[in-house]
């Protein structure tokens, strides 16, 4: 499972490693979780049980009924897992051309304690091959495309890994791969084992130290402050957040080409963190009682709603209604549901063809966006592709 009791956690060690009093900070404030970490659980889950089927021939049979109970559960999501379970067969396969028995671990607990106080975690997928260690995760987030290089978690499991290996295996490097379907998403970092050690030794274990003591200053930033759980809270934050207020009312046409792409740069995180605090404090307000100057809760707005639909239907007809003045003309369901339902695979293989994707609207965006600029030759080249695969 994952690593969610570990003060010094991999997963959050992008924020912990860079703004070190964040952990003590956020220590003890519950994670209220959500559908979208439920459903990664889920998809985890899913996961692992086939590929103890592929590789430890365990009947899951009780096992994934239960999984597929699930209201998180649907047809996209087992096609997803079965396409890393494939992927995992490629990466197996890639390792019996270097030797003739390679070893695969499944949800493997691992620790760091040597250089990360009380530290552990659980990587999803090992394969051992001479020399090689491949360090695989399965991230089942679609929002946020995950880079493996220079990425701490990833360093973490692959040390982690490697302590619990090494005295048994000779390693020479370490390939970490984050895995994301749903995003078709693979990425790939690698270390040798003596690179691995010395960041362990002489980056991760001194800020580690700085952080298990709730020691070392606050560093601020919109990746270090999205997940943290002291965000809405930390007086830090709030003047990071609060220095993009010196444009307050200021005319957009007066400002410079340099302070309006700064505002555009801070301008999701900002909006983010406002959000945070105001849904802290309206849980504070519900849960604890506490009253903020200025502010009081209220009754929210409430839509009317029927009690019993086959009844009215049942007054309506009797008073000399028709059915179809009463209900709703059938309609499909929308394209998202409608391949969560069936199955993307599948679905794309049944009806396919009666699909389009329209061209979006222009829209403004970081340079750091996987997408082509517009009028770019990467743009040109992707148009001319797709126009390739229409005509064939």
């Amino acid at each position: 499972m994952p690593d969610r009791h570990a003060i010094l956690g991999p997963s959050g060690a992008h924020r912990w490693l860079i703004c070190t009093p964040s952990a003590r900070l956020e220590y003890g404030i519950p994670d209220s979780g959500s559908t979208y970490a439920k459903e990664g659980t889920l998809a985890h889950h899913i996961g692992e049980l086939l590929l103890r089927k592929r590789w430890q021939n365990e009947d899951i049979t009780a096992a994934m009924e239960q999984a597929q109970a699930d209201p998180l559960y649907s047809g996209s999501m087992k096609e997803h897992m079965e396409g890393y379970v494939d992927f995992v067969e490629e990466r197996m396969a890639e390792a019996a051309t270097r030797c003739a028995d390679p070893r695969i671990f499944i949800e493997q607990t691992i620790r760091f304690d040597e250089y990360v106080p009380e530290a552990f975690g659980t990587a999803d997928c090992l394969i051992l091959s001479d020399g090689l260690l491949d360090v695989i995760d399965l991230k089942y987030g679609k929002g946020v495309s995950v880079q493996a290089e220079g990425n701490p978690q990833m360093r973490m499991y692959g040390l982690g890994c490697y302590l619990a290996l090494s005295w048994a295996y000779e390693i020479d490097e370490i390939r970490m791969t984050i895995y994301q379907p749903r995003l078709d998403s693979v990425s790939v970092a690698t270390m040798t084992a003596k690179e691995l050690l010395d960041w362990a030794e002489n980056y991760l274990k001194p800020r580690a130290v700085l952080a298990w003591e709730g020691k070392g200053g606050f560093c601020p930033n919109e990746e270090a402050c999205r997940w943290c759980r002291a965000a809405p809270t930390c007086r830090a934050n709030r003047d990071y957040q609060l220095e993009i207020a010196r444009h307050e009312f200021t005319d957009p046409a007066l400002l410079t080409d340099e302070e309006v792409a700064e505002i555009l740069t801070r301008r999701a995180a900002f909006k983010a963190w406002v959000d945070s605090v105001h849904d802290y404090a309206e849980k504070s307000a519900i849960n604890l009682g506490v009253h903020y100057p200025g502010f009081k809760l209220v009754e929210g707005k409430s839509n009317r709603k029927y009690t019993d639909e086959d009844a009215i239907a049942k007054v309506l007809r009797k008073a000399g209604y028709k059915a179809a003045d009463i209900y709703k003309p059938r309609e499909l369901l929308g394209l998202t549901a409608m391949e969560k339902m069936v199955g993307k695979k599948k679905f794309g293989e049944l009806a396919g063809e009666y699909v389009i994707k329209p061209t979006g609207a222009p829209a403004l965006v970081a340079e750091s966006d996987r997408r082509p600029a517009l009028n770019s030759p990467a743009k040109a080249a992707e148009d001319f592709d797709d126009d390739f695969k229409e005509e064939n």
